[in-house]
């Protein structure tokens, strides 16, 4: 009787310790990104700035599979990429661009993430339908996305594809569902090889609400002062 009763501790101690793990690991890996093989500035001035970002805001909630979600300010529904991009597009004047697809992907949770695991499994190309006309013209690109399924989405695949980054300068941010950024940052190095890899930004998802000010600090550190906004 004292082992069953032992075991049964150990089994309740046990499931405790990985749902404080789960929820710790929600949060992890927010703020700059460690990657040595990455630039922490930005190289030159005078740059010419883009922010391009995909978004997917929901109608409903989210779980630990994906980090596409919603964000709702003053009674406006952001995605939760769409909302990070405005805050750095306003503090750098850089233009903005939403990566949009051809297809409509559903707007509610669950049969979001099943489509995107699908396309995953497929190692699907979703056509684009937006394109940047001046792509020429900018030569730092901020580049947001969300984690599905520990991985960009696949229409950030046929974005890499559609656009010649050589000579460029990279800039990522994620907000992730406890995944951080998942190898995301070395798969686009591996895509863009000719491209300068900046040191990115990452959200959890449970953070975004309250991210302003760092990721404010992030972009002023990256030495873009010369386009940067002050408050």
């Amino acid at each position: 009787m004292k082992a069953i009763y032992r075991n049964l501790i150990l089994l309740v101690s046990l499931s405790i310790a990985i749902v404080v793990m789960a929820c710790t690991n929600d949060d992890a890996a927010d703020g700059i990104e460690q990657n040595p093989d990455a630039e922490e500035v930005v190289p030159g001035t005078n740059h010419k700035i883009l922010v391009a970002y995909f978004t997917m805001p929901e109608r409903d909630g989210v779980d630990a599979s994906t980090g596409a979600s919603r964000l709702v300010v003053n009674g406006t529904l952001y995605g939760h990429m769409e909302y990070v991009a405005g805050i750095i597009a306003d503090e750098t004047g850089a233009d903005r661009f939403q990566i949009k697809t051809v297809k409509t992907y559903p707007a509610s949770h669950q049969p979001l993430i099943e489509e995107a695991q699908e396309e995953q499994n497929n190692n699907a190309r979703p056509a684009l339908s937006t394109q940047i006309e001046n792509f020429d013209d900018y030569d730092v690109i901020f580049i947001g996305y969300p984690i599905w399924w520990s991985n960009m989405p696949q229409a950030m695949y046929t974005f890499f594809d559609t656009y010649d980054f050589k000579g460029k300068t990279i800039i990522p941010f994620t907000v992730h569902g406890g995944s951080g950024w998942a190898g995301t940052t070395s798969t686009i190095a591996r895509m863009e090889p000719e491209a300068t890899m900046i040191q990115g930004y990452s959200i959890s998802r449970n953070n975004v609400s309250r991210a302003r000010e760092g990721v404010i600090r992030w972009v002023r550190g990256l030495n873009l002062t010369t386009n940067a906004k002050t408050e």
